[in-house]
């Protein structure tokens, strides 16, 4: 009696382990649409952090500049959202996905900087005559 009910337990939890813990909503954003949307939300928290000023001045308010560039409602992210959060394998790819990203801009920023760090240095090794500075002569009182 003892083995039958220990295999039914066995049973039991591989059954509800198997089960989806949430449904799949009808209008799910498909995955790489939502790494897209999770990763402009990265872009302007960054930027809300860094100067939220240029923000305030340009009127961009997260959510409805979201809504609007990828042709969702706020019930549709949120599903999504949940769904795919409940997935922690797959929400953990899709912050891979948005760090690699992230990464590959910041090495392009990176690259255009150097460069235009080492044009300036050219510059001055080419011209050292335009960067001198005339005496400034003091003024009567």
């Amino acid at each position: 009696m003892k083995k039958l009910i220990s295999l039914l337990l066995v049973i039991l939890a591989i059954v509800s382990c198997s089960q989806k813990a949430i449904k799949e909503p009808d209008n799910l954003i498909p995955e790489s649409k939502m790494i897209d949307i999770l990763y402009d939300l990265a872009l302007i928290t960054a930027a809300k952090n860094t100067n939220s000023n240029v923000l305030v001045e340009n009127n961009v308010k997260t959510m409805p500049y979201i809504y609007k560039k990828y042709n969702i409602d706020s019930t549709q992210f949120a599903d999504s959202d949940v769904y795919y959060a409940s997935y922690p394998t797959v929400y953990e790819g899709f912050y891979k996905e948005i760090q690699r990203k992230l990464d590959t801009i910041k090495t392009q920023l990176n690259r255009k900087r150097e460069l235009k760090a080492d044009s300036i240095a050219n510059s001055r090794k080419k011209n050292p005559e335009k960067l001198k500075v005339a005496p400034v002569k003091a003024g009567k009182k």
